[in-house]
């Protein structure tokens, strides 16, 4: 017989630092530039395997670091423009 076992709720996610480890956007409650996209963000199991739910979350919070570095980067030439 095989069993298998998924590590879930360990850095579970919730808008309150004081019920969670990360917010809804995987970023760690206060500390800058970490992020965790992981079965440990869920609050609990579900009835299917995670696989394809990690996969989803894994994304999002990619198109999501990807427009904040891009809206950062865009910020920044700006600012370079105004100061020359």
């Amino acid at each position: 017989m095989y069993t298998t076992a998924h590590h879930l709720g360990t850095t579970r996610m919730a808008d309150d630092p004081k019920k969670g480890v990360v917010d809804r956007h995987g970023k760690v409650h206060g500390v800058a530039n970490l992020h965790i996209a992981g079965s440990s963000v869920f609050p609990t199991g579900g009835w299917a395997f995670p696989t394809l739910t990690i996969v989803a979350l894994s994304l999002r919070l990619a198109e999501n670091l990807k427009a904040k570095l891009r809206s950062d980067a865009l910020a920044e030439m700006g600012d370079q423009a105004n100061a020359a």
